[in-house]
């Protein structure tokens, strides 16, 4: 059985890019680091390495920033309920979190956004502690992947 979860993609740019997004067009993306809250209740394995795979077929958002920028972490917890909504809440409540493409990532759900911008390494300890805060289920069981 493949195993659902939720996961946070960190993403480092040390330099600004200029991108096309899928339907989105041209998005500009400072130097810095961007945090993508995803689900993927099909399988969190394979979402994953899909993610992490440099030739792929764009399918979402993040591919496109995936083509140019590298995944620094993930931050992961397994489970069956669709809570990347709530996570990305958290996230861009974190110190240092501005508000990035509208529209990214968001396109079946009510978030103006998926993706969250930080200029320096965003706070894993501190993204913890308000999601075991939030009593999430999952919360208990996030995991940091450092790559």
């Amino acid at each position: 059985m493949k195993e659902s979860g939720t996961y946070a993609l960190v993403i480092h740019s040390g330099v600004g890019l200029h991108l096309p997004v899928g339907k989105l067009g041209i998005c500009n993306f400072p130097p810095g680091y961007y945090v993508y809250a995803g689900s993927a209740l099909g399988g969190l394995s394979g979402r994953l390495r899909h993610h992490l795979e440099s030739e792929k077929r764009l399918h979402w958002h993040i591919d496109y920033l995936l083509q140019q920028a590298q995944v620094a972490e993930i931050w992961y917890a397994l489970g069956p309920n669709k809570i990347e909504c709530r996570w990305n809440t958290i996230l861009q409540n974190l110190p240092g979190a501005i508000p990035s493409i509208p529209g990214f990532g968001s396109s079946d759900c009510i978030c103006s956004s998926h993706l969250t911008y930080f200029r320096v390494t965003p706070p894993f300890c501190v993204f913890s502690k308000r999601l075991e805060e939030s009593k999430l289920p999952e919360a208990h069981q996030l995991n940091e992947l450092s790559l």
